[in-house]
């Protein structure tokens, strides 16, 4: 951060805390903002420009297979998808790649320093509550420190980590779809007194044999995808004792596995692939909240391990094939903290660090290890026509390789800005304006990776810029609300990753300059027709360029960058009668290049799918419930790609039950 910047925010600080003291601010209610309330993305009046949210009926209705096709709905994202089922998933957020993202998951950040970014395909829906993405700001006061020195959070809650009303509750779901799908999940919690325990499962497996169509040129290639099967399944064990209203100890433990096939590119007379991927997490969280001389204070610990094993019968070498293999130890601990002052001023922050080191088992290349410290500071502010907040936040990085070159260590400032207007008239107009810079070092594998990492490798830096209003007109029996937001991101020495033989070897490569200009436009329009019936329209349309100016010189100065597209929506119309409904959804893309060079020969086609489904669902007793719904995906078996020769499954179906036990 340059010395302008950094000292006009010392001024907005100064004039930040000038304002507590001022007597003649009228006193004003501050809702204290609780993680586990759930916001529905039907209910316009509760969303706002930054922050989109999911709940537990969202997901139902949608049917999505993980999170990642749940973000694919989200305006401002740009989805990757590998070929489908058990495929990876990465997004990208207003330009910025999928590390720029922090994952939260009933607020533990979600860490993995081998490659940067999760793999959204891994983590499930069943057990989701709630799940939102928010850019740039504050999505909730105790999050760990470094969830917000990323360019947005995705925040999720599940059902096992909640406590409720209810002494005993169960959760039952099971999914039957095309290509060979079985999901099975349950789940029980119990509640007695001050204790709270809770265990689920789940176990899921598909074929992956779609067949496919795929132009290559002049010429038409109908296959079959090949070595896309996968199995994977996951658990946990969740203990909690709530000492008072405001103590609450948590503990809990998870394990993730997976064994799958690594489906190549669908590459003109040679589809062929054998490749393996085998993956294995374990994790153990430690959380404490608590109340100390009425300040909020959050206590927190974890420890991840992941373990990842890729063959290659195939690979040409002395020994007759290639086995990697890979331990990425992550030791994570710290507090925040939070006060509520008058009812109009809140101060909050916290300090965390990371301990991660990763071991190549079976190569003798590097042995990096990482102490990653981020220190967060941060204040809101309400007045009685706007409302203010500014956070600080710092990292140090100690970068150590035993085994060779290093990368370089870092010390940063950033900051974020925000500016609000409170609700008036009688539309409820409501405007923001805001802006954060952010950075994020390359992950292991990035610098470290023999035959793609790259010591030499800089830190993205990321500036982003925003504007937005939204608005709610009065319509009699109609809830409808329409958010704009127009933004700018700037980063520097941006890192892409590009697949190259299959999912698991890449490679990487600092652009350098990358400048992106969006527009995002959302509309929700809820119909009551009466007692019975409702009838809700969603849509959302985003436009986002982002070019490369690197190099004056370079054919690819002011090209969009690869795999971004111009032009992308979403739209969706469902009718609910009593407990049954139906949905029909659609999304869109525009064309989108496979490497950065905008000719013809890196076209990756645009395209448009449509999903249908069909639901009831019927209450047994007062307590118990069970709901039936037949889905339709790629309703028109289109054919399309989000990566260029990673072709996506056309027309499948899913049935999934779900039991509940209240």
């Amino acid at each position: 951060m340059n010395l302008r910047l950094f000292v006009s925010v010392l001024i907005v600080l100064t004039f930040h805390f000038q304002m507590i003291g001022q007597d003649s601010i009228k006193t004003l209610q501050l809702v204290k903002e609780l993680s586990g309330v759930t916001i529905t993305v039907n209910t316009p009046e509760k969303q706002d420009q930054i922050s989109q949210q999911y709940s537990r009926l969202d997901i139902l209705k949608y049917q999505p297979q993980d999170v990642g096709a749940i973000l694919q709905k989200v305006s401002g994202t740009t989805l990757k998808s590998y070929g489908g089922l058990g495929g990876m998933k990465t997004i990208s957020v207003r330009g910025l790649g999928g590390q720029h993202t922090s994952v939260v998951l009933d607020g533990f950040v979600v860490n993995n320093a081998q490659n940067g970014q999760i793999n959204l395909a891994t983590i499930q829906t069943d057990n989701i509550e709630n799940l939102s993405l928010t850019v740039g700001g504050r999505t909730n006061y105790l999050l760990p420190a470094s969830a917000y020195t990323s360019g947005s959070i995705l925040n999720v809650s599940t059902f096992e980590n909640s406590f409720d009303t209810s002494a005993f509750q169960v959760r039952l779901n099971s999914k039957i779809g095309s290509f060979g799908e079985l999901d099975h999940y349950l789940s029980v919690k119990g509640i007695k007194k001050n204790w709270m325990i809770g265990a689920y499962g789940k176990y899921r497996q598909a074929n992956g044999k779609y067949p496919y169509s795929f132009q290559n040129g002049n010429s038409i290639i109908n296959d079959v995808r090949s070595n896309n099967d996968f199995k994977d399944w996951y658990s946990g064990l969740n203990l909690a004792y709530q000492f008072s209203n405001k103590t609450i100890f948590r503990i809990n433990y998870k394990n993730f596995g997976a064994n799958q096939g690594l489906p190549g590119a669908v590459v003109f007379y040679n589809s062929f692939s054998n490749q393996r991927l085998s993956t294995l997490n374990n994790g153990l969280n430690l959380n404490l909240n608590t109340e100390i001389k009425r300040v909020d204070f959050r206590f927190f610990g974890s420890y991840q391990n992941d373990y990842t094993k890729y063959t290659d019968p195939s690979f040409l070498n002395s020994t007759g094939g290639l086995i990697s293999r890979y331990s990425n130890q992550t030791t994570h601990f710290g507090s925040s903290f939070y006060k509520l002052i008058r009812y109009k001023y809140t101060f909050f922050g916290g300090i965390d660090s990371k301990y991660s080191e990763l071991k190549f088992i079976d190569e003798s290349n590097a042995l990096p290890k990482r102490i990653h410290t981020t220190y967060l500071i941060g204040s809101t502010l309400n007045f009685s026509k706007f409302k203010s907040e500014i956070q600080l936040t710092g990292q140090n990085v100690l970068e150590d390789n035993q085994l060779g070159e290093r990368a370089l260590n870092q010390n940063e400032i950033n900051p974020f800005i925000l500016l609000e207007n409170q609700e008036f008239g009688s539309w409820k107009l409501k405007l923001n304006v805001w802006y954060k810079s952010s950075f994020r070092m390359p992950a292991f594998n990035e610098l470290y990776y023999n035959g793609i990492g790259n010591v030499k490798l800089k830190p993205e830096e990321a500036n982003q810029f925003s504007f937005g209003f939204n608005f709610q007109p009065k319509v009699r029996k109609i809830n409808l609300k329409v958010i704009l937001n127009s933004y700018y991101t700037s980063v520097k020495n941006q890192i892409l990753a590009i697949p190259t033989k299959n999912l698991f070897v890449w490679s990487m490569q600092n652009i350098g300059e990358v400048h992106t200009t969006g527009f995002e436009a959302r509309i929700d329009l809820g119909f009551q027709l009466n007692e019975k019936n409702r009838l809700d329209l969603n849509g959302n349309y985003t436009f986002q360029q982002s070019l490369d100016f690197s190099d004056k010189t370079s054919p690819t100065y002011k090209n969009q960058v690869a795999y971004i597209p111009k032009h992308s929506g979403n739209a969706s119309i469902s009718y609910n009668r009593k407990n049954s409904g139906m949905v029909f959804s659609m999304f869109n893309s525009s064309l989108r290049y496979s490497l950065n060079e905008n000719i013809s020969s890196n076209i990756i086609d645009g395209f448009a799918i449509f999903d249908a489904g069909i639901y009831s669902k019927v209450n047994l007793s007062n307590k118990h419930d069970l709901r039936i719904q037949l889905t339709f995906k790629n309703l028109f078996n289109s054919s399309y790609a989000f990566v260029k020769y990673y072709v996506m499954p056309g027309r499948s179906f899913l049935i999934s039950i779900n039991y509940a036990l209240r």
